[in-house]
């Protein structure tokens, strides 16, 4: 599956998110939710993600990391309070007939050609500016 092109500016990755856990890293720190998906224009990549809260406002809400060393990417994402409590629950409404599908808003990058991400032996981030999803209800 290609990448979507949105604009001149943006691009769409589509993910599957295949497991959902909240985790509590100490008793000093607020919950996260962490999510393991597969990219659907990377079938040979899984990404971990890990949203955390913030009540801060920015125009960049995440940043995903590729390392030409391993076929996992990493994606940490910052969501204000209300959205983290959305995506919690949209989590933990049991298991869905289809799983949840996530749609990254990202910055276009030269990394990315003829609609499909593209891996040689560089590291590169992408900078997430929105994300969407999906998740059906029967």
């Amino acid at each position: 599956m290609a990448v979507l092109p949105l604009s001149a500016i943006f691009e769409e990755l589509q993910l599957t998110v295949t497991s959902a856990e909240v985790v509590l890293p100490s008793l000093k720190n607020d919950s996260e939710i962490m999510l393991s998906c597969e990219i659907s224009s990377l079938p040979t990549h899984n990404c971990s993600m890990v949203f955390r809260k913030s009540d801060l406002n920015v125009a960049v809400i995440g940043q995903m990391s590729f390392r030409s060393i391993r076929p996992l990417v990493t994606a940490e994402m910052v969501l204000n309070f209300t959205n983290f409590e959305k995506l919690e629950k949209l989590c933990s409404g049991g298991e869905p007939i289809r799983p949840i599908t996530l749609y990254l808003k990202v910055k276009k990058s030269r990394q990315i050609k003829h609609g499909e991400v593209v891996i040689k032996n560089d590291d590169f981030d992408l900078d997430i500016v929105d994300m969407s999803w999906r998740r059906p209800l029967f």
